[in-house]
């Protein structure tokens, strides 16, 4: 697996800087202007494997800009929904899937499933976040966090490592999300990329031994954290907001931040047109959508994701990504390592 060089690492920084800096002075960053065609109708299929409070409020806001489309969602695990659109291949019933796990689907675009987009929209996403004709994009970007309990944890006790998971003081007191959810699996993708094999098995073996809770979704973990039933999760940055905004005594650790640890690990949400869906056109229109400013607007402010596009103003109490240390690793490329990761986690026996 090929690395990022100093010189991609920098351009990295770049762009988390634009992704949270508005550059008013500076036309080729503004946010692309919503779309505005009432009068479009049609029937557009979307499937989804986001959870529906992250992704509701974006149908709401698209159907009120285009009411004669109706919008039909089918919800389901990464997985799951890779698996349907590849049986369906012959014969495709949806138009759109918004995913949220970047490994995935960078796999099935290698496998030919979705078509190009020429989106001037699409083509102004920064390469390392689109395929190569606009076959997929990233929509939002997520940080890989740890969050507690504060009735349970002081912040002074809290980790500063995701490996600090296997720390006895925490045995049978953390939860994390199994191997079927796609953000844990890209975490441990990374994980194998910054530490080898030796530190893969290390990490997965110390969250075994230390009786990890293991959960069917962020959800669940951060309920478990907000309601007392664990003192630690293990989830994506917005999980905590979410928490934190239905008045959970919660708080925040973004990981791994010392000069001898390998930095903050990032993922997205994307989407992408299925190739010869039966409504491209719509398809077109609605990921154009997303990532204009209302969409882009719409994921900031109530999902507390970090917009893809630059000039979007972050929720309050997201910090921005130019406060952290990153992680030196690509998404673009890292489903190339995914079944090498998940070979060895399952020999460990990750559930």
């Amino acid at each position: 697996m090929k690395r990022l060089t100093q010189s991609m690492y920098r351009a990295l920084a770049i762009l988390a800087f634009l992704i949270v800096v508005p550059l008013a002075a500076c036309s080729s960053v503004a946010p692309a202007p919503t779309p505005t065609v009432p009068s479009v109708s049609g029937n557009l299929v979307i499937y989804t494997s986001r959870a529906e409070a992250l992704f509701k409020p974006v149908i709401g806001a698209f159907s009120q800009a285009y009411p004669g489309i109706t919008v039909t969602v089918l919800t389901g695990g990464n997985g799951e929904l890779a698996a349907k659109l590849l049986e369906e291949r012959a014969n495709p019933k949806a138009d759109v899937l918004i995913n949220s796990d970047t490994l995935t689907m960078l796999s099935l675009d290698s496998q030919g499933l979705f078509a190009p987009n020429d989106s001037r929209v699409v083509n102004a996403i920064p390469a390392a976040f689109r395929g190569d004709t606009g076959t997929w994009v990233a929509l939002t970007l997520r940080t890989r966090v740890l969050m507690y309990n504060t009735d349970l944890v002081q912040a002074v006790d809290a980790p500063t490592s995701v490996f600090d998971l296997a720390d006895p003081i925490w045995k049978g007191q953390s939860g994390s999300a199994d191997s079927r959810n796609g953000a844990l699996m890209a975490h441990l993708v990374a994980i194998r990329q910054l530490h080898g094999s030796e530190g893969l098995a290390r990490f997965i073996n110390g969250l075994q031994a230390n009786e990890t809770a293991w959960y069917g979704s962020h959800t669940d973990v951060r309920k478990a954290v907000a309601s007392g039933e664990l003192k630690l999760g293990f989830v994506n940055h917005y999980y905590y907001q979410l928490a934190k905004a239905e008045g959970a005594p919660v708080g925040i650790i973004y990981p791994d931040q010392g000069a001898d640890q390998s930095g903050l690990i990032i993922n997205s949400t994307n989407a992408g047109i299925i190739k010869n869906a039966p409504n491209p056109a719509l398809a077109k229109l609605f990921i154009d959508f997303m990532l204009s400013e209302d969409g882009q607007r719409i994921y900031a402010e109530q999902n507390f994701e970090y917009p893809i596009v630059p000039g979007i103003k972050l929720a309050d109490g997201v910090p921005p990504l130019t406060r952290f240390k990153l992680a030196n690793v690509t998404l673009k490329s890292m489903w190339q390592d995914l079944e090498a990761t998940k070979a060895e986690a399952q020999s460990i026996g990750l559930p």
